[in-house]
């Protein structure tokens, strides 16, 4: 672990609806970025409904309906929302009708959301409470991702009431398709603009999760963009490489990550149909779905079509994680080819990537040219492209990396050189504390 020696290290409070966790794409990229910050010196304010770890911070504030809800009167569907429980003692009566009023209550709330869509108003307010926490841990720097109207604005209220810099930190193109549809999406949409533009102008430090997300927001914004992303300590993984010139049998195709349907559902589904096929015809291949349960149980039926199919819960420990991903025969990394999914995640890169390519298993990768971790795939040569909806293609591809021992072997070589140059955490975590030891 890189250790941070600069005895100044300003006190980080990062503000973000997702925290340190072991088990989203961010939760794990914001934990290995922050290894070795001093701990006492990092804070964390947040809504993130994964449960938080403690590996590099255990001062969490969660945010409650006290400093973000809907506006009123929408604030009452979430209380309503609360009040549908029936008791498990028996029904009398009374709660039979307390029951129906309640199905009634929820199925009107339902209608209602489907017309209004995801651009309901928030209001946001820096609560006397968290107000009272910030004063006693004291921060030097606001280090966040913004997140929803509401959010940002609570941000700012905190920014405004502490005067403190701001670091921003993109992941994804979440601007092109927040507040696209439903009854406020307008107003909502006009008010994202401004505040991304006031942030833009207020912040200290501007980073993005990818070259191609940079050099884009630079264009955009007018504002110089640093890229970080996940990092690996590549070394301390060397020791589960294996050798790539043979596979198993059945092949051994392995998908960890999220799995959300405007990023890699579509083309995750289209390859369990090409494994499908591959094994009715005589193919021998296994596809394993290692995601998060709330994620794979979510679309397991359209997932789960094939005996050679297995969908399993994300692996939290990391010595079983790069076990795996080393044992198994070829990665995929799948991304939709739709143009909603194509403006969302366009410039976005992967938590999984660097991990990837630390062990050197032949990747497989499977969507569009023109997205940033597809042209890195190619321009790198780390990856084997399928780079149209073609199941034919996909088909082909896999068999390729299946029997060619030649391209395995080159694929294997690249990746593990490519991890070690781009995404070694001695250099990439040290130049990500550098930059927020700067901003004071």
């Amino acid at each position: 672990m890189v250790k941070i020696i600069n005895k100044h290290s300003p006190k980080v409070l990062f503000i973000t609806p997702h925290a340190f966790n072991n088990v989203t794409g961010g939760g794990i990229t914001y934990t290995n970025l922050f290894k070795g910050w001093p701990k006492d010196h990092i804070a964390t304010v947040h809504n993130d409904p994964e449960p938080t770890t403690t590996d590099v911070c255990d001062q969490y504030y969660k945010l409650g309906a006290r400093e973000l809800d809907f506006s009123f009167p929408f604030n009452y569907l979430r209380k309503s929302a609360s009040n549908t429980s029936t008791s498990k003692q028996g029904t009398t009566s009374a709660q039979a009708k307390s029951s129906f009023k309640a199905k009634v209550l929820s199925k009107a709330k339902q209608i209602f959301l489907d017309i209004v869509g995801r651009s309901l108003p928030e209001r946001a307010t820096l609560s006397a409470e968290l107000e009272s926490w910030i004063l006693d841990y004291k921060p030097d720097v606001i280090y966040t991702i913004l997140g929803s109207n509401g959010m940002m604005e609570l941000i700012d209220k905190i920014r405004v009431r502490f005067d403190l810099p701001v670091v921003i930190h993109i992941m994804d193109d979440w601007m092109q398709t927040s507040y696209k549809d439903g009854l406020f999406s307008r107003s909502e949409r006009a008010k994202m603009d401004r505040l991304i533009n006031h942030f833009m102008n207020v912040s200290t430090k501007h980073l993005g999760i990818s070259h191609a997300m940079c050099e884009a927001y630079e264009r955009r914004y007018g504002k110089s963009f640093e890229p970080f992303q996940n990092t690996i300590e590549t070394n301390r993984w060397q020791h589960v490489a294996q050798d790539k010139s043979t596979v198993s049998t059945p092949v051994d195709l392995l998908y960890v990550g999220s799995i959300f349907p405007d990023a890699q559902l579509t083309s995750l589904i289209n390859c369990c149909k090409v494994v499908a096929d591959l094994n009715d015809s005589g193919f021998q291949i296994n596809f394993t779905i290692s995601s998060p349960s709330g994620h794979s149980q979510r679309y397991r039926e359209k997932l789960d079509i094939h005996p050679a199919i297995k969908i399993v819960d994300t692996i939290r420990d990391d010595e079983t994680f790069f076990n795996r991903i080393s044992s198994s025969d070829i990665l995929l990394l799948p991304v939709n080819f739709d143009e909603s999914s194509i403006r969302f995640i366009r410039y976005s890169m992967p938590t999984k990537i660097p991990a990837y390519l630390t062990v050197g298993t032949p990747i497989l990768v499977f969507g569009p040219k023109g997205l940033a971790q597809v042209d890195y795939a190619k321009n790198e040569r780390w990856g084997y492209n399928v780079e149209q909806d073609d199941p034919a293609l996909l088909k082909k591809a896999l068999l390729k990396l299946s029997e060619d021992v030649d391209l395995r072997c080159n694929l294997s070589k690249t990746a593990k050189t490519i991890a070690q140059t781009h995404h070694d955490a001695k250099t990439v975590r040290s130049r990500f504390h550098t930059t927020l030891i700067d901003t004071i």
